[in-house]
């Protein structure tokens, strides 16, 4: 006798508690793929804004935990910049503050004729005029979701800033903000003399072993820095990492609720069919095979729940781009490594979920089994 039919029958048979057990583990699996895709996304939205800057490096604060380093002291900038080695460099100074309708803002402020400027286009309005000007650039998913324009003014700092100009950048991130002078950050948010980024560019046709020997000298020099090569920063970024430590804390909190929800599934199964697995066994079914028919079943649970975690993972992100104050901040890329880890860790979940029920409808004994009854 086939094992498929019988396992397939068994999970029509008990429709409602198969639909249950699968929706919890799929939620879980849903969790994992976007926390993945969210780090992903946040990653390659960092690498696109240092590509389009044309930036090598970048120094910051270590950072504890917070979204963005901690600020330090420009003068510092003024001893890395004089390095062999760079060619010039950009400091930066952010934060995420509240503006207008929206709970969370990216304002950014670049060191006035530094190199970081060069890669805007302004599609709107004008560049600032001179490095003290109180007005503000926006860049253009910013502009749609705050509903500004050119002309049109907004409250930071408990000042009004009128709008300049409207910049297109291939950066996800900076699309979103809105950019000042740094001098004018600085002075509005108490910051002066302060950074909390300075962007590098070194010097054409350096090694990549030179350019991290450059960042280890660095932070010799500069106790409590962090130098990391552009290419390298997303993955040490403290937003990354605690996407990522979110990831590892979701995936285990799945794990618990999924062995729990399939092994109480397929227990409360052996249970309900004491008497089928009696006959069975007296009909001349081995213990082993009863064993693969439960295991099948609990595996089956868990590849069925992961795929239907990975399709509702893409639903909720197409659902969540629909509001466009989301959508125009956060990128939540899938990529078919996430796809595949989620469905084999599923599928072990389940597998793993089944081995007790297994074990223990294997040992039941038909005379057991009729009595039962």
């Amino acid at each position: 006798m086939n094992l498929f039919p019988m396992v397939t029958r068994n999970f029509k048979v008990r429709r409602m508690r198969t639909a249950l057990t699968l929706l919890g583990i799929a939620v879980g699996m849903m969790a994992i793929v976007s926390l993945m895709g969210l780090a992903r996304g946040f990653e390659r939205g960092w690498d696109q804004t240092m590509n389009a800057r044309g930036t090598d490096a970048v120094i910051n604060r270590v950072a504890a935990g917070s979204p963005i380093p901690a600020p330090f002291s420009e003068d510092i900038s003024l001893n890395i910049r004089s390095l062999p080695g760079v060619e010039s460099s950009g400091g930066v100074l952010s934060s995420l503050i509240p503006v207008d309708h929206l709970p969370v803002v990216l304002i950014t402020s670049w060191e006035w004729e530094s190199y970081i400027w060069k890669h805007l286009r302004i599609i709107e309005g004008r560049m600032h005029k001179h490095r003290e000007e109180q007005a503000i650039l926006l860049g253009k998913s910013a502009s749609q979701m705050l509903g500004k324009g050119v002309g049109d003014s907004l409250l930071l700092y408990g000042l009004e800033f009128p709008v300049c100009g409207i910049y297109e950048s291939t950066s996800m991130i900076e699309s979103g903000a809105i950019l000042v002078p740094l001098d004018v950050l600085q002075r509005h948010s108490d910051n002066t003399g302060k950074i909390n980024f300075l962007n590098l560019r070194f010097n054409p046709g350096m090694e990549k072993a030179a350019t991290r020997a450059l960042c280890e000298e660095i932070e010799k020099k500069h106790p409590g820095l962090s130098a990391s090569l552009a290419s390298e920063s997303a993955q040490s970024n403290s937003t990354t990492k605690a996407v990522r430590g979110m990831t590892l804390a979701v995936t285990l909190l799945a794990m618990i609720v999924g062995l729990t929800s399939v092994m109480n599934t397929m227990l409360m199964s052996v249970f309900e069919r004491t008497v089928e697995i009696g006959v069975l066994r007296a009909i001349g079914w081995k213990a082993s095979r009863i064993r693969r028919m439960i295991l099948l079943e609990a595996s089956l649970l868990g590849v069925a729940g992961g795929a239907l975690g990975v399709l509702l993972a893409f639903a909720v992100r197409e659902l969540l781009y629909l509001f466009p104050s989301i959508g125009s901040a956060i990128r939540i890329e899938i990529a078919p490594g996430a796809v595949i880890f989620t469905i084999v860790f599923a599928t072990v979940v389940g597998t793993v979920s089944g081995l007790y029920p297994a074990i223990r409808a294997s040992r039941m004994k038909p005379t057991v089994a009729f009595r039962h009854q």
